[in-house]
């Protein structure tokens, strides 16, 4: 959670800030929010302080419905562009104990209900990485975090997966940010042929996902619809990497992947 969030008593670390929350109080936003060059969505930057650590934030108000929108992929029936697909995604990754989605809270920004995300310091998009031609230094754990975007997308079927929405840290982690044009209602797999392994325990996570406790975490945001295609979507991906294994043997498709199992937001 973020310092805005904070229940009573609890102390959360996240980079080197510890805070200790004696009430649900509200981080206050100190600096002008200033537009970020990045995303179609027209997000902005903010700066928080509670109990005075300050951090910044990435402040999102997108709410756009339409029955039809035309976009450089194609045309989308029942379109929706919605801030609190961001909420209902860091909460959806803790129930996965997935370490791959930094903190994002609901609140109010200037009278408009928003999301607000802890901002990721110190980070390069994977855009970015491709244009320099950098390359991970160790492959192997590049690929495990890569595999698990690739899941996440799927699950949660983002339309706008692109490389500016993923980060990477000067520790070579990665980061899946802004998924306001996600959770369609589409219960199938946007592309299969994206999946190629899967963490061992997050595999399980998704084989035991309760329709109850998608109810209870993330109803606010998402609609019975999208909470029954996210469960069918999890469903087929369980069936996929089960037939995977099956045909070329679990060793050569399930890994275990360390940032699995973790709180959200270690290591920021």
């Amino acid at each position: 959670m973020l310092p805005s969030q904070f229940g009573a008593g609890r102390n959360v670390r996240f980079g080197d800030s510890r805070i200790r929350a004696r009430d649900a109080g509200l981080a206050r936003l100190r600096a002008e929010q200033k537009s970020i060059p990045k995303g179609v969505t027209l997000p902005t930057r903010a700066t928080l302080e509670y109990n005075g650590v300050r951090h910044d934030a990435a402040v999102q108000t997108v709410n756009i419905a339409k029955v039809s929108y035309q976009s450089a992929r194609g045309t989308e029936l029942n379109f929706k562009d919605f801030w609190g697909y961001n909420v209902a995604g860091y909460e959806l990754a803790k129930i996965l104990e997935l370490d791959m989605v930094p903190p994002y809270i609901e609140r109010k920004v200037g009278g408009q209900s928003a999301s607000l995300s802890w901002w990721v310091n110190d980070s390069m998009m994977e855009l970015d990485r491709k244009n320099r031609r950098m390359e991970p230094p160790d492959l192997d754990s590049w690929n495990k975090q890569m595999y698990a975007v690739r899941v996440w997308h799927q699950l949660i079927d983002d339309t706008d997966a692109n490389l500016t929405n993923i980060l990477i840290t000067k520790d070579w982690r990665l980061w899946a940010i802004d998924c306001t044009r996600a959770f369609r209602l589409n219960k199938n797999l946007r592309d299969s042929k994206d999946l190629v392994q899967c963490d061992r325990r997050l595999l399980a996570k998704l084989r035991t996902l309760d329709k109850d406790v998608l109810k209870e975490k993330l109803s606010r945001w998402l609609t019975k619809s999208e909470m029954e295609a996210l469960a069918a979507r999890a469903g087929k991906i369980v069936d996929f990497f089960d037939k995977e294994a099956a045909a070329k043997g679990e060793g050569a498709v399930l890994y275990d992947f360390p940032r699995s199992q973790q709180a959200c937001g270690e290591g920021l």
